[in-house]
């Protein structure tokens, strides 16, 4: 139970019990879910300045502000008082992670002109009073304020790159989550998509970029005082483990703050113009027990204070004084000779690596150590007075492999030192500063960890290790969200016939004839593949499809091999090549890779025409970074029930969604034609080729 606030306080009258889940089960129509009660009768808490809030198909909406900022929209819960082990868990697909409040780029009647032409699929006339009939009609007129309190000349405010916060706030609606409580935001990482950040102390530590556009679970655990921050997605996610297990991701020592409020909160949605909602699947707050120990999850775990360091760590393995001299006092450990080095081995890698330091006014030099197979193999972490360096040590060979100066421990300071490790990338933090990073392989499988002293008067406490990654607890488990692959291959093709147009030709593999469903482009048979027709000079007109027969119309599978053209950046060359699911002429679904000289980085982007209609700004999509490159093969796989999808980049998922998360009131599309697509996007193919085409069921 949490313990009651005082009913003299001045700002709170008491504290809501530990167990509380939102289901988002019961729909609430715009701008009535805050000051709703949750299915066990919780106020929902949090502002929606602009109405703009909604429950609908079990999960919130956070649909874009017109005047972005914080403090505008988010949910929350509570008041509740700090215990260790209290967790907040989210369940959560932001609308783009890399979401950002700027100007958009052209002046209004460029943009009003692009959106009455569309995609040059239609002609302008027809989209017209194709709109007219349409229900997107109804956000129009909010869309084109948008845009117009957007340009250059109207936007006066900061430009915002922070977009999501998850966590414990001292308020329902903070004015500012980078600076307050202990929370998860999520900063928009231009071509590499989201970059996740933590709060640790007064900073905000950078745990890694690249995260995609899938539904997250989130974890933030509290402390006495501070937090830990967990996470987790789905198989193959980048950065992520899959359920049921999540990854730690940081900690953080410093923050006390007493009185908390759970959130969610969105300060931006979408991206020059573009608009796409946020849906928030669940939030599960828990007390739980084997998370309330002192280092909760660590697979080593000791205060290092009392007794003697060689001997029973508090928590799991056994201290080993590999060099040096090591003491344990009331306040913290210390070495008496240098350099010092003592390890626990957990028999597993270590994920999360964290220990506090203490200084004193003299030069001093400490490190945390990982990656231990002996004391002449091991990575370091070294910071000190003058300078903070990531070391490797092998076969007794010491070499620094970066070095920088604006790390450094400061005099009289209490500091966090944090390592990051898994998933292909490692971190090394300073109070919360991301000091290094490096995707260094060596010796990431030796399992010992510790401390390190190179000299001075420093105290070393608090050190804990985590696994790469923990069982979530069962209590606590969420959905993990659609995901379905096909078992069954209905048509497979590999483009080896002979020269000539892709269409009236018979697939490899079960019979289907192609046909051209749309466009006036062309892809071509020859040297072993499907060409699009076009170059730098005479690039694709704009958008083609050429399809198979489906008859099940409620799930599809498509994968397909795509070669970008080019070989290199500079180039000019242009990759539109994708994937279509076709129901008619009115409603279809296309998939494309977006690669541009303009951009660094590749997207991937779904643009559904529905009822008549394209809406153009309502594309979404993601960004793949480097995955995508001149002249490199990828696989692009879409599993697709006409309602929700999943896209795979060479395994990787990199986008999840559903139809109802663009337009709640949407019907699933009946899939009646599967195959090709090329795509205009701000631009035309100028020679993508496909190979290794399948459709499965």
């Amino acid at each position: 139970m949490t313990t009651p606030v005082n009913n003299d306080a001045p700002t709170h009258a008491e504290c809501h019990r530990i167990q509380l889940l939102d289901d988002f089960s019961v729909d609430c129509a715009a701008g009535t879910v805050i000051g709703s009660s949750t299915p066990g009768g919780t106020v929902r808490r949090g502002r929606d300045a602009e109405r703009q809030i909604t429950i609908d198909h079990g999960a919130l909406r956070f649909q874009p502000l017109v005047t972005p900022g914080w403090a505008r929209q988010g949910i929350a819960y509570g008041p509740f008082r700090r215990e260790n082990g209290l967790i907040l868990a989210v369940s959560i697909t932001n609308g783009h992670n890399t979401s950002q409040g700027t100007a958009i780029p052209e002046h209004i009647a460029k943009r009003i002109y692009r959106w009455a032409v569309g995609p040059n699929a239609d002609p302008w006339p027809k989209r017209l009073i194709a709109w007219v009939r349409s229900p997107r009609r109804r956000g129009t007129l909010r869309r084109f304020l948008w845009w117009m309190r957007s340009t250059r000349k109207s936007y006066k405010l900061p430009d915002m790159n922070e977009n999501l916060a998850i966590g414990w706030f001292t308020s329902e609606a903070p004015r500012d989550p980078l600076t307050d409580g202990c929370g998860f935001i999520m900063h928009a990482a231009l071509g590499e998509n989201g970059e996740l950040w933590a709060r640790v102390g007064k900073r905000c530590l950078s745990a890694f970029r690249r995260l995609k556009n899938l539904r997250i679970h989130y974890f933030v655990v509290l402390r006495e005082r501070g937090a830990v921050y967990y996470a987790a997605a789905m198989d193959n996610a980048h950065g992520l483990p899959a359920l049921p297990m999540m990854r730690p991701i940081a900690i953080d020592p410093f923050n006390e703050d007493e009185i908390l409020y759970a959130g969610v909160h969105q300060c931006v949605l979408g991206q020059i113009g573009f608009r796409v909602d946020t849906r928030v699947h669940g939030i599960h707050i828990q007390q739980v027990s084997e998370l309330t120990s002192r280092f909760g999850s660590a697979h080593v775990g000791d205060p290092l204070t009392g007794g003697s360091i060689a001997g029973p760590a508090r928590l799991n393995g056994a201290w080993r004084v590999l060099c040096g001299d090591i003491v344990a006092t009331c306040t913290g450990t210390r070495a008496t000779v240098y350099p010092a080095l003592a390890i626990a081995d957990p028999g597993i890698p270590t994920g999360l690596l964290h220990a506090v330091a203490s200084t004193t006014d003299a030069a001093s030099a400490c490190g945390l150590a990982w990656r231990v197979r002996d004391r002449d193999n091991f990575w370091l972490f070294r910071v000190s007075g003058e300078e903070s360096a990531l070391l490797r040590v092998e076969d007794g060979v010491e070499t620094v492999v970066v070095r920088a100066a604006q790390g450094r421990l400061e005099p009289s300071k209490i500091h966090s030192l944090q390592i990051l490790d898994g998933y292909g990338e490692v971190g090394c933090y300073l109070d919360g500063d991301r000091l290094f990073a490096t995707e260094d392989k060596s010796l990431e499988q030796s399992t010992g960890t510790g401390i390190w002293f190179g000299g001075g008067s420093i105290e070393m406490r608090d050190f804990e290790a985590h696994p790469r990654a923990i069982p979530i607890p069962r209590s606590l488990r969420p959905h993990a969200g659609w995901s379905r692959l096909g078992r069954q291959t209905e048509f497979a093709d590999d483009f080896l016939a002979a020269s000539g147009d892709l269409a009236g030709r018979a697939t490899k593999n079960g019979n289907g004839i192609w046909e051209k469903t749309l466009g006036v482009g062309f892809i071509d048979i020859h040297d072993g593949a499907a060409h699009v027709r076009g170059t730098v000079e005479n690039p694709h007109p704009n958008r083609t499809f050429y399809t198979l027969p489906w008859y099940q119309p409620d799930f599809a599978d498509l994968e397909v091999t795509i070669t970008p053209p080019g070989q290199s950046r500079g180039q000019s060359h242009r990759c539109r090549a994708g994937l279509v699911f076709w129901q008619d002429p009115d409603n279809y679904c296309s998939f494309s890779i977006w690669l541009d000289d303009i951009y660094e980085g590749a997207s991937v982007a779904l643009f559904p025409k529905r009822h008549g209609f394209e809406e153009l700004y309502d594309a979404i999509w993601t960004m793949v970074w480097h995955k995508v490159h001149w002249g490199k093969p990828f696989r692009l796989r879409i599993p697709f029930d006409g309602e929700r999808f999943v896209v795979f980049v060479d395994d990787e998922p990199v986008m999840q969604r559903a139809l109802t998360d663009l337009y709640a009131d949407d019907t699933p599309l009946r899939i009646r034609r599967v195959g090709l697509a090329v795509n205009w996007e701000w631009g035309n193919d100028t020679g993508s080729t496909f190979q290794a085409f399948a459709a499965r069921r």
